[in-house]
């Protein structure tokens, strides 16, 4: 397995481990080619970013995630049943990561207009490793953006929104403000597709009322679905639910 610039992935394995660790702080050993061996956290996303197909080999390989292939179905279900066409749909993938989700998107005939992610090595990883998935990368702190930065993602014209980390309040979540930033740009009735993890017993912070208070806009819940997101380390089911949104801006 090779980058998209053609470097070597590394070889790696999940490291050995007492009991059940938490999501996330699951250990990864990367194996380089120079004989060393270097240990790093699951969701050291800088890190592990910039290793070259370690992301792939544990998260999609051993550990079996399912979320981006599932959320593109989701959409992908949700125009179908609207009689839109996937192909005419323009995307904004946040919290893209490495390209992984925004592949899976691209593959059901979508125009990934636009990934993003507030980690910097997120972007180098997704040039590197899927060069023309997204028609634009951009490392963006959506909670802050610039008037600037606003602008430029309206001009996009996109029509739906995905995400494939989890939305919440906790941490290694992604800020439902993040989500409400990025709907206020986007145009026409457009679809929005989120993961929530109900471990913690919270509520989904994303419901009717969040829509049309921090949005602005009439939602309709067109699908829900607890589904498999992966597997710890245990081999235990890590369920997440999804759920896909259609908006209506008043005026």
């Amino acid at each position: 397995m090779t980058g998209g610039d053609g470097t070597p992935a590394l070889r790696a394995r999940l490291a050995t481990m007492q009991g059940d660790p938490a999501i996330g702080s699951e250990r990864i050993a990367v194996y380089h080619g120079d004989g060393t061996v270097e240990e790093v956290a699951l969701h050291d996303y800088a890190r592990v970013y910039a290793l070259p197909g370690v992301y792939e080999q544990i998260v999609q390989e051993d550990l079996g995630c399912r979320s981006p292939v599932h959320v593109a179905s989701m959409l992908t279900g949700a125009l179908q049943a609207l009689g839109r066409e996937p192909a005419q749909t323009r995307v904004i993938d946040v919290a893209a990561g490495n390209g992984v989700s925004g592949e899976a998107l691209r593959a059901a005939g979508m125009d990934v207009v636009l990934g993003t992610d507030i980690v910097r090595e997120a972007r180098e990883a997704a040039l590197r490793d899927r060069p023309g998935v997204y028609d634009e990368y951009l490392t963006l702190d959506l909670t802050a953006l610039s008037d600037a930065e606003a602008e430029h993602l309206r001009s996009l014209r996109a029509d739906a929104l995905t995400c494939v980390a989890p939305v919440g309040t906790v941490p290694d979540t992604v800020p439902p403000q993040v989500i409400a930033t990025v709907c206020r740009l986007l145009t026409g009735e457009p679809l929005v597709v989120t993961l929530f993890d109900p471990r913690f017993g919270e509520p989904d912070p994303l419901d009717e009322r969040f829509f049309a208070e921090q949005v602005g806009a009439e939602a309709t819940l067109l699908d829900h679905e607890r589904y498999l997101h992966r597997f710890l380390v245990t081999g235990a089911p890590f369920e997440l639910e999804g759920s896909v949104w259609k908006l209506r801006f008043s005026g």
